[in-house]
């Protein structure tokens, strides 16, 4: 209902114009109507003259080529009926001519009061549905309104967020918005008119949407110490696991409330991009940017969420169009930029990396398998860690285990950052389809066939030489 947008005066001023092109019309047909019944007359008076030669020549009005006024038309009809009377006194020879005139009169008249009916009843019927109309929006917009205003329906979770220093009313309003505490600025800013707030104090704040209006503007008109904030920096490369036990530690939140609250739809227009195969581990694991983040320490986990898919969704407005030319899902593309980020020795070869991978899918018959050992880490860190039983991680190591499953894995293993995301999408043009990384000097090998690959492995001291 917080989505109606009737606009009443549109509508009236749509009708009002339809009922007077309908009237206009009507006027335009009796003024049609009329004209061939007074040339008709001028006619038959004409002749008459004519024949009558015995006579003395008498005035008779003058032929005009006038219409009359649509609005006359009926009364200029009676007068002419009159007139046919006294003409079939004073010359009887013709009465068959002037009795058929008088009945075509007659049959268009009452014509013409038909269409004045029909007419009057549409126009009715258009008012009575304009104001039921009219009525229905009002009803349902106050309904709307109200059920705002008092915060009927909304959730109760705590939102927590600052209001800067200086800001306006209409600023925090916006804010207030922006943090979906409230979504009717205008109501808001009614309020504050009506409540008249002795003051609103800056700083941070925490609120719930069912509160109603009253009880924010009370909760904004106090005064209130700032809240103990933390900052966090996370590095490419790590998973959900890993983050979620960052953040309870530094006491945002605990480990299981970030990972039941990250893992659920938050309504950002990208979790619609997000494929849902139904053997992710962690659904939305992939998609954390790695950067620094400030947090109110002992914050909710939605709280949290909330600011990291906001991040999350900026980046990801960078590369969309990039994503979509790329001929890969969203899923794909993160789910191997997560590989490449683990893989690679440094950005620098990140491309390179990414050309060996998508080599490999480009020739499943030949390499049916990745074999990236990030993913064992993965199955070895992750699933047998966290998962319930027996039975899903069996599951689940079929789902992400390179050396098992054909192509990529279910989801992704790690939150990559920009530089692994772009080397998959913007990846070097090889013929690669192994790669080797020297774990003590960083360098990578990379080779074209099993017998170079070989070779690459002693080099970069991963095996001996035979």
């Amino acid at each position: 209902m917080d989505d109606l947008n009737f606009n009443v005066d549109d509508i009236i001023n749509d009708v009002n114009s339809k009922i007077k092109s309908a009237e206009k019309n009507e006027a335009n047909e009796e003024s049609v109507e009329a004209e061939p019944i007074a040339d008709t007359e001028n006619s038959s008076e004409a002749c008459e003259q004519a024949d009558n030669t015995d006579e003395k020549p008498q005035k008779t009005p003058e032929a005009t080529d006038d219409k009359p006024e649509p609005i006359l038309a009926f009364h200029e009809d009676e007068s002419e009926e009159d007139k046919s009377e006294e003409d079939e006194d004073k010359e009887p020879e013709k009465p068959e001519k002037q009795e058929k005139k008088s009945k075509s009169g007659k049959k268009k008249k009452k014509k013409r009061k038909k269409s004045k009916v029909n007419n009057s009843v549409f126009g009715g019927i258009i008012l009575v549905i304009v104001i039921l109309t009219v009525s229905l929006v009002l009803a349902v917009g106050g309904i709307s309104i109200g059920m705002e205003y008092y915060g009927i329906g909304k959730t109760d979770e705590d939102i927590r967020f600052n209001i800067p220093a200086g800001s306006t009313n209409s600023e925090i309003a916006d804010i207030l918005v922006n943090e979906g505490v409230i979504k009717n600025k205008k109501l808001f800013m009614l309020a504050l008119k009506f409540e008249k707030p002795a003051a609103i104090y800056p700083g941070d704040i925490t609120l719930q949407p069912s509160s109603g209006y009253s009880e924010i503007i009370e909760n904004l008109s106090q005064m209130r110490e700032s809240y103990k904030t933390v900052s966090i920096t996370f590095t490419e490369g790590e998973n959900l696991l890993d983050i979620a036990k960052k953040l309870e530690d530094n006491e945002v939140c605990t480990a299981d409330d970030f990972l039941f609250e990250f893992n659920k739809n938050q309504g950002f227009d990208f979790e619609n991009d997000v494929d849902d195969n139904g053997d992710m581990f962690y659904r939305m694991e992939g998609y954390f940017y790695p950067d620094t983040y400030e947090f109110y320490v002992n914050d909710s986990a939605g709280n949290v969420t909330k600011k990291l898919r906001e991040q999350f969704e900026k980046k990801y407005e960078t590369v969309k169009a990039k994503i979509k030319n790329s001929g890969m899902s969203l899923n794909e593309v993160m789910t191997l930029a997560s590989i490449v980020q683990l893989e690679a020795a440094s950005e620098d070869e990140m491309p390179k990396v990414a050309s060996v991978f998508l080599n490999r899918l480009d020739d499943p018959d030949t390499y049916p398998m990745l074999q990236s050992d990030t993913t064992t880490n993965y199955i070895n860190n992750v699933i047998k860690t966290e998962a319930d039983n027996t039975a899903s991680i069996e599951h689940y190591t079929e789902c992400y285990d390179t050396y098992k499953c054909k192509g990529l894995p279910a989801g992704p293993i790690c939150n990559p950052g920009m530089a692994a995301i772009n080397a998959v999408l913007e990846p070097k043009k090889t013929d690669y389809y192994y790669f080797c990384n020297n774990l003590k000097t960083g360098e990578t090998f990379y080779a074209k066939t099993l017998d170079e690959h070989e070779e690459n492995l002693v080099k970069a001291g991963l095996a001996k030489k035979k």
